[in-house]
């Protein structure tokens, strides 16, 4: 007996199986926007545009991709369009980024944990500041740890493409990081 995917059943018009595929998908979409916006608020506009469109276009999913590669591709496609129309890049810290001086940060390790937050902090700031097709590829690859095969899936590219795009991600963010870098040694 065959058994249907939840795929299967929501290309032929099961609102359950859809609403499965929701579930199963929502955080990582929710985690991958917010990390191309930076702002909550806009993440939770486009993961919900991803699913209304994923629904709208299920008739054009075809099986030679993952469908979850396919739900990231039209997530970076509405990322990408936002930040076109956007031109502005907006930040809005994580509570886990927000640094508070206490005394107990102040003990054995709390420094190194405090410069290290820091870090982070001007990492993601300058990430925000990346133009939007740097910034896809780095959070792709280097935050998320694609393969350059499901990199140029999702971007709708060659996997050549993919690693050549990454390099030149990776040079500018190296350079925009070199002064923060530099401080941090002297």
């Amino acid at each position: 007996m065959y058994v249907y995917s939840h795929e299967e059943l929501a290309q032929s018009g099961s609102l359950e199986a859809f609403d499965e595929l929701m579930s199963i998908h929502q955080a990582r979409i929710f985690a991958l926007v917010y990390r191309m916006l930076g702002n909550s608020e806009d993440a939770a506009d486009v993961a919900q545009e991803t699913f209304v469109r994923a629904w709208k276009s299920l008739n054009k999913f075809r099986k030679d991709a993952e469908f979850k590669t396919w739900l990231h591709r039209i997530a970076m496609n509405i990322c990408l369009s936002m930040k076109k129309r956007q031109k502005l890049i907006s930040y809005e810290p994580l509570y886990e980024d927000s640094i508070q001086c206490s005394s107990e940060s102040l003990e054995a390790g709390g420094i190194a944990t405090m410069q290290s937050a820091e870090t982070a902090l001007y990492v993601r700031k300058v990430m925000a500041a990346m133009p939007a097709h740097h910034k896809a590829l780095l959070v792709l690859r280097e935050v998320e740890g694609r393969c350059f095969e499901e990199v140029a899936r999702i971007l709708g590219c060659s996997e050549q493409s993919a690693r050549t795009r990454a390099s030149r991600a990776r040079k500018l963010l190296r350079e925009r990081l070199q002064p923060y870098l530099e401080e941090d040694l002297s």
